[in-house]
């Protein structure tokens, strides 16, 4: 399976997705913010990044830009959640775009496809 970071400031809904994601089998690490999910990415780059939108410190859109920007992460897949209604204009950094609330399904067939994808990459 493949080893996921989720990032979210609400504690409550960090815990729910990694709950969601690694009862699919996934290893899941968490960070509250892009700050911390940016460090932890170097520090063990993930397979794919589930990212909230709106955060202190550093947004998923700047969190995104920051990983695509870095040699050694501008491969990992970002999939961006946010209560807006589309993801701003010019996020080609984000590999796909999850609106709140959302199904649990479609989350989890959201990353089974970047899994696939990475897999056969």
């Amino acid at each position: 399976m493949a080893n996921i970071l989720i990032v979210d400031d609400d504690p409550r809904l960090l815990d729910a997705l990694a709950w969601l994601v690694a009862s699919e089998g996934h290893s899941v690490t968490r960070a509250k913010n892009g700050r911390d999910a940016l460090a932890l990415a170097k520090a063990n780059p993930p397979d794919i990044v589930i990212t909230d939108y709106m955060m202190p410190f550093m947004n998923g859109i700047e969190l995104a830009d920051a990983l695509s920007a870095h040699p050694a992460l501008g491969h990992i897949p970002v999939v961006l959640n946010s209560a807006v209604a589309e993801p701003p204009p010019g996020t080609r950094s984000i590999a796909a775009f999850i609106r709140k609330p959302f199904a649990a399904s479609r989350l989890i067939e959201l990353v089974n496809d970047r899994v696939a994808e990475f897999s056969r990459a």
